[in-house]
């Protein structure tokens, strides 16, 4: 348990093990310092002189950590039984896919676990399912990487890199045959996903519609995908107006909100017997945070470190990607923009000069706001949710968490 306390005597009372001095430090200082600790979530926990905020804070904190040492161990043990009896080229590539799928936050798998527990269902693992979701993730990742030409990925090289490393050339058709092969991957992991929920919930109740729902998520992102494509390619070779932040929001709201936030959580309400009509009314709660989480990406695709991100913080700007922060930059600021927006090679003169553009011309702050005011929207929608306390404030942790992240 975690106990918010102003005096001593408070910490025989509830038995406290550990104590965290809180007193006048921001959101961001409390979480740096519980990073540094090795908390137990076993024990009693004080806060001296603590806000509900960082209560909450620690209460996903916690949660997230136990949840993601548990699906780390899960997929290290699905990865290691999953080189299947083949030929050394099969099993090459299997053991590349098997090496994409770890190092991830697992978010994703989280919120499933965590919206399962929510409907205090019991009687079905969860597990599986979250193995399923984190492959589908890597999968379309793989594609992702391919459509970006990214070489990083969670802070390893993607698999067209590690091909061409282990081609030892890097001429076009190289290049072109390791894309091919990242493609049968992607597609590999998509049908190896929908086999696991096959094997795991083919005879539970709500399989069906659970797997229409991750179907659902999979169409979403795909179209998401599809403008985010295209929307660059148009404005760059100006085919038809200039984006318009509506057209950035429908990427965010197809794309990030489904796959990583109203997919994964409304997947584990379903798996935990929960009917339509209820956890339709989280959509909007997490469509907010959906938003809110992809322009932070954004932000951090243009201001945060390489090593602190796990991929480039300059592929934003050579794919032209349409974001709030682009769509935001007008009139002198824009010329000056577009001297290096979709530049294949920048130096780090011309990357700072794309984030002093960013920050004069009023982008940054802009984007700030909204993403601040999308979160806002999300707390506001908490409170009137009607779930556990205990269940409210890691939800409110979560929002707190995303808006801190730097990756």
């Amino acid at each position: 348990m975690i106990y918010i306390i102003k005096e001593e005597k408070e910490i025989k009372k509830h038995d406290i093990k550990q104590i965290i001095d809180c007193n006048n430090k921001s959101l961001e200082e409390f979480y740096n310092e519980l990073k540094e600790l090795k908390l137990n979530d076993k024990d009693n926990i004080g806060l001296l002189n603590g806000t509900k905020e960082q209560k909450s804070l620690l209460d996903f904190y916690l949660y997230y950590q136990k949840s993601k040492k548990n699906i780390d161990k899960a997929i290290k043990e699905y990865n290691k039984n999953s080189n299947e009896k083949d030929n050394f080229i099969i099993k090459n590539a299997i053991k590349k896919l098997a090496i994409a799928n770890k190092g991830g936050k697992n978010l994703r798998g989280m919120l499933i676990n965590l919206a399962y527990d929510i409907t205090g269902e019991e009687d079905t693992n969860p597990m599986p399912l979250i193995i399923a979701y984190e492959l589908f993730q890597t999968s379309i990742l793989i594609h992702d990487d391919i459509i970006d030409k990214a070489t990083l990925r969670r802070g390893e090289k993607t698999i067209p890199e590690n091909y061409i490393d282990e081609f030892k050339k890097n001429d076009e058709k190289s290049k072109h045959i390791a894309n091919s092969l990242a493609l049968c991957l992607g597609d590999y992991g998509f049908f190896k996903t929908n086999e696991i929920l096959l094997k795991n919930y083919g005879k539970n109740e709500n399989f069906t519609e659970l797997f229409s729902y991750y179907n659902k998520i999979v169409i979403n992102t795909i179209k998401g995908e599809i403008l985010d494509v295209y929307l660059p390619y148009k404005e760059e070779y100006k085919l038809g107006n200039s984006t318009k932040e509506k057209e950035v929001l429908d990427i965010y709201k197809l794309k990030t909100s489904y796959y990583t936030i109203i997919g994964p959580f409304t997947l584990g309400l379903i798996l935990g017997n929960t009917k339509q009509s209820v956890y339709e009314k989280y959509e909007e709660f997490l469509l907010n945070i959906g938003i809110s989480f992809q322009i932070k990406d954004d932000i951090l695709g243009i201001y945060s470190e390489e090593s602190a991100l796990g991929k480039s913080t300059i592929s934003d700007i050579k794919e032209y990607k349409q974001t709030i922060l682009y769509t935001t930059v007008e009139g002198k600021y824009k010329k000056e923009l577009l001297k290096y927006y979709g530049k294949e090679k920048l130096n780090q003169k011309e990357i700072a000069k794309v984030k002093d553009i960013f920050t004069k011309s009023g982008a940054l702050n802009y984007a700030t706001n909204k993403m601040n005011e999308y979160f806002n929207k999300s707390k506001e929608i908490l409170k009137n949710l009607k779930i556990k306390n205990e269940y409210k404030s890691i939800l409110l942790g979560l929002i707190i968490y995303l808006q801190l992240r730097n990756k």
